[in-house]
C-alpha cells in the first residue's frame, strides 16, 4: 500500500517520511488541487493523507472526488 501526504506543515511532513511516506508542503489553494489532482491519478497510489489546513482550502473538491471515486482513500488529519 503506498500513501502520499498533502500539508503546509513540515513537521507532520517530517514524521511522515521518517515513517516512509513521501509528501509536500503547499500553501495556496490552487497548488494544494494540483497536487491533489496528480495524486489522484496515480494507480498504485492506495492512500492520501491531507493536513485539516490543506483539506479546508479544497474540501469541495475533493468531498466531489470521494462521491465517485473508492480509491485512493482519502483522510483527514487534524
Amino acid at each position: 500500500m503506498k500513501a502520499k501526504i498533502i500539508t503546509n506543515d513540515m513537521s507532520l511532513l517530517l514524521g511522515f517520511r521518517l515513517g516512509g511516506i513521501e509528501g509536500v508542503i503547499v500553501e495556496k489553494e490552487n497548488e494544494i488541487s494540483e497536487n491533489f489532482q496528480k495524486l489522484a491519478k496515480e494507480k498504485d497510489l492506495a492512500l492520501i493523507i491531507f493536513s485539516k489546513f490543506c483539506y479546508e482550502k479544497i474540501k469541495k473538491e475533493v468531498e466531489d472526488y470521494r462521491v465517485d471515486n473508492a480509491t485512493p482513500l482519502v483522510v483527514v488529519l487534524d
